[in-house]
């Protein structure tokens, strides 16, 4: 990844982070034995060799607030060994439970890396949007699409027209799509789950 990261390509490493690691502080989980995390504690993310332009895969963990001002003091070579030793104990405990590890969601990304910037930002996009558009219709039951193309589109951090042609694709009659559009009583465009989703 490049070395400046937008607001959404920081919320998606996060995420991948989150899936890997269980949204936990990695240092708490090895160090104590306890789940360190949200909702009651914000994770940031931590760099190993100190350097935050350094986005690699590799170089980046969560770790709760105390626990990152902890390993400021540890010298650069030893906070890396430690980090990588937290981070193989971690990957092989969440092996044996059958849950995502650092080397399948690294995996996922990889497919996408020599694809073309454009490709990138799409994946980014769309899972995040896709996730709000989900939640919007699962807790409203229809969602006027002009609203939810615009709000998915803010929320997402893409624009109208991929916003736009992401509904499309999703409410079109592919075997695999969960959402349709709809005309309500009032004549408004909306967007519901398919009857058999």
């Amino acid at each position: 990844m490049p070395n400046y990261q937008t607001k959404a390509q920081r919320k998606d490493r996060y995420e991948k982070l989150a899936r890997a690691e269980g949204d936990q502080c990695i240092v708490c989980k090895i160090e104590k034995g306890k789940r360190t995390g949200p909702p009651r504690k914000k994770l940031i993310i931590e760099h190993a060799d100190n350097d935050k332009k350094n986005w690699a895969w590799g170089n980046i963990h969560l770790a709760c607030y105390s626990c990152n001002k902890k390993m400021e003091s540890w010298p650069v070579h030893a906070k890396i060994q430690k980090l990588q030793a937290y981070a193989d104990q971690l990957e092989r405990q969440r092996q044996r439970e059958g849950l995502p590890t650092r080397g399948s969601v690294f995996k996922e990304e990889t497919e996408y890396q020599g694809a073309s910037t454009e490709i990138q930002l799409n994946k980014i996009y769309h899972t995040s949007w896709l996730k709000y558009v989900i939640s919007r219709v699962k807790g409203e039951g229809a969602v006027e699409k002009k609203i939810l193309i615009l709000a998915a589109a803010k929320k997402a951090g893409c624009s109208k027209q991929t916003s736009t042609n992401y509904l499309e694709v999703e409410t079109s009659d592919a075997p695999n799509s969960i959402l349709r559009e709809m005309v309500d009583d009032d004549g408004n465009k909306v967007i519901i789950f398919r009857e058999n989703s």
